[in-house]
């Protein structure tokens, strides 16, 4: 038959459109007009489609047009193809945009008690089908991840080592107090006075996984006078302050933790004078053309911006 390979007849999306507008008309003036054409080239185009068929699916006569059986089944197809090809279109915007894809996301610990939640939040409110997938890791270990492309962005404390091929902005700074035990020597201390510490075990931990941050804490300890004597390590928040609370030591706290993190035996205290702090920020490839990444940053810009606009100044003390 005229227009067919071994494939079938070669149709082009567009000639099924205006087949169905001249099927949704059944008037070729009417549809010419929809369509922006003129009638003699829809005309055409229509007998091209047909031509390229191999069968009759519009019925002429001077009265008008109607579908003929043919025409029928392939009305019902052709919305169904134009649909889907809508849809494909959209959908592949969506993906260009970021609004439909998975962005993987490192977090600190930390920010579960700081700006994850919010961000999390409003991630969903403003793109709901951006699929957000979170894992819990270190700052090193999301350097790692990240420059291994195995992570899309990371929520992580800051500075991250210039020569890293990563982009990264502080959004985020979170005073840092002391875990105590309870019932500690120096509990009813309001605050804290760092040098008070000197002699003290403090649980720690590992300086590989968040270097920056360790050092932060030791260079405190050695301004305030001593060198601090780390007498246990612990990977986990949770666990450190479990450590805490059992008496083998004390333990550098972020006041985000302290506000939100209640613990049995355990009671937090904030440090006279300036206290080291904790920087977190969204970190990314630097380059990164991943739009998911992007939207998700952009929201975590906004919610830190909406927290520097509340009142940073709550009370630090609380006992477990």
């Amino acid at each position: 038959m005229p227009g067919r390979d071994n494939g079938g007849p070669a149709v082009d999306l567009g000639d099924l459109r205006l087949f169905a507008v001249v099927a949704e008309e059944l008037h070729f003036g009417r549809a010419a007009a929809r369509l922006h054409l003129s009638q003699p080239g829809l005309s055409y185009r229509v007998k091209a489609l047909e031509d390229a068929l191999g069968y009759q699916v519009l019925a002429r006569n001077r009265r008008g047009v109607r579908l003929t059986p043919a025409g029928e089944v392939l009305l019902s197809g052709a919305r169904r193809l134009l649909g889907e090809a809508h849809r494909v279109v959209d959908d592949g915007g969506r993906v260009a945009r970021g609004e439909l894809a998975t962005v993987r996301v490192g977090f600190v610990g930390t920010a579960l008690y700081s700006l994850l939640p919010a961000v999390l939040r409003e991630a969903r409110v403003r793109h709901p089908a951006l699929q957000v997938r979170v894992e819990e890791r270190k700052s090193a270990d999301q350097v790692r991840l990240l420059q291994l492309g195995r992570l899309d962005l990371g929520l992580l404390h800051l500075p991250v080592d210039p020569r890293s091929g990563l982009e990264a902005t502080p959004v985020l700074e979170d005073p840092v107090g002391i875990a105590l035990p309870a019932g500690h020597r120096l509990a009813d201390r309001d605050p804290l006075a760092l040098a008070d510490l000197s002699g003290e075990d403090f649980v720690l931990f590992p300086r590989d996984l968040e270097p920056h941050t360790y050092d932060r804490y030791t260079d405190a300890c050695v301004a305030a006078g001593f060198a601090p004597r780390v007498a246990h390590e612990a990977t986990g928040l949770q666990t450190i302050l479990a450590l805490v609370a059992a008496g083998l030591g004390v333990a550098f706290a972020a006041r985000s933790v302290a506000r939100h993190l209640t613990r049995s035996g355990v009671v937090f205290r904030p440090l006279a004078g300036p206290a080291p702090r904790l920087v977190t920020g969204p970190a990314r490839p630097a380059g990164s053309d991943h739009p998911g990444a992007a939207l998700l940053r952009e929201v975590i810009l906004d919610c830190a911006g909406d927290r520097t606009g509340k009142s940073q100044e709550q009370e630090f003390v609380l006992d477990g």
